[in-house]
C-alpha cells in the first residue's frame, strides 16, 4: 500500500512538471505571435533550413510512428523556429466520427525550437537534425511559401495518413525548393503500406490486429520509394542517400546530419496476451463449453451470443469505412467475408424462446461460409492477419454446435 501511495505522488509531481512546461510552451507561442510583424522583414537568404526527425518510440501508442518538422535558423536575427504540420484539435465537434470517416483536419503551426526540443527531451525521444542544401536563391521563395501557408485561411488541410501528413508536407517542400531534381536512392526491397505500418506497430500486436481489420486490399499493393516516405524515419533515411541533380552537377541534399537527442534506452513492455493467443484460448473454451451445452441441452447464450454481437458490430464498422470513409485503402476489405452485420441474426437467435427454422438455416450457412474462408485463406487477395483464424473458427464452432444441438439440417 505504501508503494502505491508513493507512485501516486510521483505521478502527480510529473504531471505538475508537464503542466509547467506546457505553460512555458504556450507562453513562447504567444511571444512569437507578438513578434509576428518582424517575421516578414527578415532576410530569408541567411536561413539555415533543416529537417527534424523524431524516431518512433515504442513506449507509448501515440509515439510509435515518430514525427517530422522543419527547423529554420538565422542567428543574425535571433530566429530559431520549428515548422510543424502535425497539429489537430481534439475538441473539434464530432472529432471521433470525423476521424473514422477520414475527415480529420490538421493545421500548420510555427513554434520556438527551444520549446520543441524541451517537449521531446521529456518524452525520451531520439531527435535528429539534417541540415539541408537549399540554394540561397531558393530560400526567399521557400519563406514566401511558408508565409502563405501560415495565413489563417491556408493553415488547415485534410489529413491523410498515407498521402498527406506531417511528413509528406516537408518532403514536398524539399522537392520543390532543392534547386533541381531530387533523386531518391533505389528501393532496397519491395514493400507495401501494410508492411510499413507493421514496422511501427509491432510492439502493439492488438493495434496491428485492429489496423489489419480496418484497411483493405489496397494497402497490399507494392509501392515505390517516394510513396513510402509518409513515415518520418523513412524520409530521414532516404534523404541521407538522396542527391540533387542541377545544371551545374550533383550534390547531396543533406549537408550535415546532427544527433540532437538520444533515448535513455527504455523499451515497450510486451504483453503475453496477444490477439492470436487470446483467440486460441477462447476457441478451446468455445469447444469445451459448446460440447457441454450439447450434453446438457443448453444454448450457452451468455458465451456464444456476445461473439456474434461483436462480429456484427465490427462488420458494421467495416461496411461504414468501406462505403463512406475517406481513409485510403479501406475499400475492398476482404475481412467482410467473416465480419458482417448479418451476424446480428445469429446473436438474436440465442434469445428467442422458440428456436425457429430460419435461425438454424442461418447457422448452417454461417458454418459453411466460415470454413470456406479458412480453406481459401492463402488465395484471398489481401494480407489478412493470421490471428483472425481462431476467431473465425469460434464463429464456425458456435454455429456447428447450434446445428448439432438441433440435430437436423435445414432441409
Amino acid at each position: 500500500m505504501k508503494k502505491c501511495k508513493n507512485s501516486k505522488k510521483y505521478l502527480t509531481f510529473v504531471q505538475l512538471i508537464e503542466f509547467i512546461l506546457m505553460k512555458r510552451y504556450f507562453l513562447s507561442v504567444f511571444l512569437f505571435v507578438l513578434l509576428g510583424s518582424s517575421v516578414r522583414a527578415m532576410d530569408a537568404n541567411n536561413l539555415r533550413i533543416s529537417l527534424l526527425t523524431v524516431d518512433p518510440n515504442p513506449t507509448a501508442v501515440y509515439t510509435i510512428y515518430g514525427h517530422t518538422a522543419i527547423r529554420i535558423f538565422n542567428s543574425d536575427e535571433g530566429i530559431d523556429w520549428v515548422l510543424n504540420w502535425g497539429m489537430f484539435d481534439r475538441s473539434a465537434p464530432n472529432f471521433l466520427l470525423r476521424f473514422i470517416k477520414g475527415e480529420t483536419d490538421y493545421y500548420f503551426e510555427i513554434f520556438p525550437y527551444e520549446s520543441f526540443l524541451l517537449e521531446y527531451s521529456w518524452k525520451n525521444a531520439v531527435l535528429t537534425e539534417q541540415v539541408l542544401n537549399i540554394p540561397d536563391e531558393q530560400k526567399q521563395a521557400f519563406w514566401e511559401k511558408i508565409e502563405n501557408n501560415y495565413r489563417p485561411e491556408n493553415k488547415e488541410y485534410r489529413y491523410n495518413f498515407l498521402f498527406d501528413n506531417c511528413v509528406t508536407r516537408p518532403r514536398d517542400l524539399i522537392e520543390q525548393f532543392c534547386g533541381g531534381k531530387l533523386e531518391y536512392p533505389a528501393m532496397a526491397q519491395p514493400t507495401t503500406f501494410r508492411d510499413l505500418v507493421h514496422s511501427c506497430t509491432y510492439p502493439y500486436p492488438w493495434m496491428s490486429f485492429g489496423i489489419d481489420l480496418l484497411i483493405g486490399a489496397g494497402a497490399d499493393s507494392i509501392i515505390g520509394l517516394r510513396s513510402s516516405l509518409f513515415l518520418p524515419v523513412r524520409l530521414k533515411d532516404a534523404l541521407d542517400e538522396s542527391s540533387v541533380l542541377t545544371a551545374e552537377g550533383r550534390q547531396n541534399i543533406v549537408n550535415q546530419s546532427i544527433p540532437i537527442l538520444s533515448s535513455k534506452g527504455t523499451e515497450a513492455k510486451s504483453s503475453w496476451i496477444t490477439p492470436a493467443r487470446f483467440g486460441w484460448i477462447m476457441l478451446i473454451h468455445a469447444l469445451v463449453l459448446g460440447l457441454w451445452g450439447v450434453w446438457r441441452r443448453k444454448r450457452m447464450a451468455l458465451f456464444f451470443a456476445p461473439w456474434f454481437l461483436v462480429a456484427g458490430l465490427v462488420g458494421c464498422l467495416l461496411v461504414f469505412m468501406t462505403l463512406f470513409s475517406e481513409h485510403p485503402a479501406t475499400s475492398t476489405n476482404w475481412n467482410l467475408l467473416w465480419l458482417h452485420p448479418l451476424h446480428f441474426i445469429a446473436f438474436v437467435s440465442y434469445f428467442y424462446k422458440k428456436e425457429k427454422r430460419f435461425f438454424t438455416v442461418y447457422h448452417w450457412i454461417s458454418l459453411v461460409f466460415s470454413l470456406l474462408v479458412v480453406l481459401v485463406w492463402p488465395f484471398i487477395p489481401q494480407a489478412l492477419n493470421s490471428a483472425d483464424i481462431p476467431y473465425i473458427l469460434i464463429l464456425a464452432a458456435a454455429s456447428a454446435i447450434w446445428c448439432f444441438r438441433r440435430g437436423r439440417s435445414p432441409h
